[in-house]
C-alpha cells in the first residue's frame, strides 16, 4: 500500500473514531452515524482516486469530485432535513462539521502529495 494512503487512512480512522465518540457523548443529532459514514466514505474514495490520478489531469478531476460531493451533500442534507424536521438543524450542523473536517484532512493531505 502507497504510505501517504497508508497515513491518511489512519488519520482519516482516527478522525470518524473521534468525531463518533464525541458525537455519541453529546448525543448531537438523530443521524449521526449516517452523516458521519457518508462523508467520511467520500472523503476516503476522492483521495484514493486523486493518488490514482495522472499529473495532467489531476485539477480537471479534483474540481468535478469538489463539485459532485458538493451536489451529493447538499441532496442528503435536504433529505435528512426534511426526514426529521424536529433535528432539521442539529442534522445540519453537524453535517457541516463533519464535512469541514474531512475535507480539510483531504487538502491537507493532497497539498502535502501533489507538491
Amino acid at each position: 500500500m502507497n504510505r501517504n494512503l497508508f497515513l491518511f487512512s489512519v488519520c482519516w480512522a482516527l478522525l470518524l473514531v473521534g468525531l463518533g465518540w464525541v458525537a455519541q457523548l453529546i448525543a448531537i443529532s438523530s443521524f449521526t452515524f449516517v452523516i458521519l459514514g457518508s462523508v467520511a466514505v467520500a472523503t476516503w474514495a476522492i483521495y484514493f482516486l486523486m493518488m490514482k490520478t495522472d499529473a495532467e489531469n489531476r485539477v480537471k478531476n479534483y474540481l468535478l469530485s469538489i463539485v459532485l460531493k458538493l451536489l451529493a451533500g447538499g441532496i442528503f442534507i435536504s433529505v435528512l432535513i426534511v426526514l426529521d424536521k424536529p433535528h432539521a438543524d442539529t442534522n445540519a450542523i453537524f453535517f457541516m462539521i463533519t464535512y469541514f473536517l474531512f475535507t480539510t484532512l483531504e487538502v491537507a493531505f493532497l497539498l502535502k502529495h501533489f507538491r
